[in-house]
């Protein structure tokens, strides 16, 4: 039966074949020669422009496509037959067949008369590494999300056309030049990222292996405050969207600047204001495992209390008793003071359209009450913020105290290849050398201490924040643990959020580990 079939089909295609080249022979005299009556134009390819990294790679266009643009010739058809996929041949066959000039994708060049080749990028192909910050276009290729929407005016549609000359009688005249007229779709123009293509690669495939659901990574520079690598899950297909459009885990929405409850690692925060103001980190309290403020009972996660602890040993057992009781050694402004100043409660625009949530940072007149202030003391009630910030104040105690506004955008490209470099916002010094040192000695203590940690060339703090939102009557969590890497001379930051997780030790840590070590290596 499948003998027959295929013998059917290579008649049917004979017979095509025959009628077609009946056609040419009919019409070649016209086709080569007669007066000229004007230009018939097919356009070959459409192309829009580059999204690089750091490095001049490119996250779009990374690879390219050959486009045959044929007049209706008897030569012509063989050829294309024979070098195109069969279902893009049978396209380019109906206008041929018409005595019309086509355009068909081909797996090589062809060189013959009639025939002129054009290579154009192919947006996508293989995985998007990045499709939160691209975003994706419209039917008609504008960009309506994303990097595409905020740099439209260099990423616009260009395209790529193949005139033939025509007779008087609109037939094509084969003997004649054919014109290649191109808006740039063979140019380089685009825009560069201060990501670093292999870094977010390496993000992503640690984030993807870890089992996380919903949650988002973060890659900082700590010299500069530079985004190398930005990652969130779920992720989305720019070329399936209808697929993610009712996914109630939401893909489209970009975690890593999502504000979220923040938990334990604000306690780093907290430290570094504590010893702005003078407080020792010897300064000594005893954990019973609860608190009594304004008649609300505080617990810590070690319900028979951690003993007494100092500042160093709080940190490390993340205890919320010895912060609720050392907090109140300075005032609450001082807090809020220092978490506005390292990027907390403010809004970080990364391009046109594309901006870090602002968070929640309680102002002053809501923490009248010793239970607010006990709750904003380890990082819980109202306070909120996103990966990106996170990261970013991780950075100031990884660093020399100096805070750096998060930058995405180094600059953008021309046709030629040349990048205008735009110019980043000056650091701002937030807190004293001295504090930062201290602060960063006690992340790298707590990641040395922890026994579950095998990378111990680190510095970071975990937090396990309660969410306010329950499901089926339990509450769902915010999991984190954000820290830096080498541990005495730090060069990046990494935040890792897991959303509806379990703790930050499980969830976020061996996350952290994974990646921190194969970017090292």
């Amino acid at each position: 039966m499948k003998r027959v079939v295929s013998v059917f089909f290579c008649f049917i295609f004979a017979i095509a074949f025959l009628f077609l080249r009946l056609f040419f022979l009919a019409n070649d005299q016209t086709l080569t020669s007669g007066a000229a009556g004007g230009r018939v134009q097919v356009q070959a390819a459409q192309s829009r422009g580059y999204i690089y990294d750091r490095n001049g790679l490119p996250f779009v266009n990374s690879e390219t496509e050959k486009i045959a643009v044929a007049a209706p010739t008897q030569q012509t058809l063989p050829l294309l037959l024979s070098a195109a996929e069969r279902s893009d041949f049978d396209e380019a066959y109906t206008l041929l067949r018409q005595g019309r000039p086509a355009a068909v994708r081909v797996q090589q060049d062809i060189s013959a008369v009639g025939i002129r080749m054009v290579h154009a990028p192919v947006r996508y192909s293989g995985t998007l590494l990045i499709p939160h910050l691209a975003g994706y276009c419209d039917s008609t290729g504008v960009g309506i999300c994303g990097l595409e929407k905020s740099f439209e005016d260099i990423l616009r549609v260009r395209t790529c056309s193949v005139s033939f000359p025509v007779n008087a009688a609109g037939q094509v005249l084969c003997g004649m030049e054919t014109a290649l007229q191109d808006e740039g779709v063979a140019g380089q123009r685009g825009v560069m990222l201060t990501l670093d293509k292999n870094l977010q690669s390496t993000v992503r495939d640690g984030m993807l292996r870890s089992g996380i659901r919903k949650g988002a990574a973060v890659l900082l520079d700590v010299d500069t405050g530079e985004v190398r690598a930005m990652v969130s899950l779920p992720e989305f297909d720019v070329l399936h969207l209808e697929d993610s459009i009712n996914d109630d885990d939401a893909p489209f929405l970009n975690r890593a600047l999502n504000a979220v409850s923040v938990g334990s690692v604000y306690k780093m925060i907290v430290a570094a204001a504590m010893l702005e103001e003078g407080v020792s980190p010897s300064f000594r309290y005893t954990c019973t495992g609860e608190t009594q403020q304004d008649g609300v009972t505080f617990h810590c996660h070690r319900r028979s209390g951690h003993g007494t602890l100092d500042m160093e040993d709080a940190l490390y057992h993340s205890c919320n008793t010895w912060f609720i009781h050392a907090a109140k050694q300075i005032s609450v402004e001082s807090i809020l003071n220092l978490s506005w100043r390292v990027g907390l409660g403010s809004s970080v625009p990364l391009a046109e359209g594309i901006v870090c949530d602002a968070g929640v940072v309680p102002e002053p007149e809501e923490l009248q009450s010793d239970a607010a202030r006990a709750n904003i003391a380890f990082g819980q009630g109202r306070l909120t913020a996103a990966p990106l910030q996170i990261a970013a104040a991780t950075a100031v105690f990884a660093g020399d105290g100096i805070y750096y506004e998060p930058r995405l955008i180094l600059g953008t490209v021309d046709d030629a290849g040349k990048c205008a470099m735009e110019e980043g916002s000056a650091g701002q010094q937030v807190i004293s050398p001295r504090t930062a040192q201290q602060v960063r000695q006690m992340l790298v203590y707590t990641a040395q201490q922890t026994e579950s940690m095998t990378f111990k060339n680190c510095g970071g703090k975990t937090a396990t924040a309660q969410s306010g939102v329950y499901e089926n009557g339990v509450e769902k969590l915010n999991t984190w643990y954000s820290g830096f890497f080498p541990a005495q001379q730090p060069q990046y930051v990494l935040t890792v959020l897991c959303e509806d997780g379990s703790s930050g030790a499980q969830d976020c840590t061996p996350v952290f580990e994974q990646i921190a070590q194969a970017i090292l290596q």
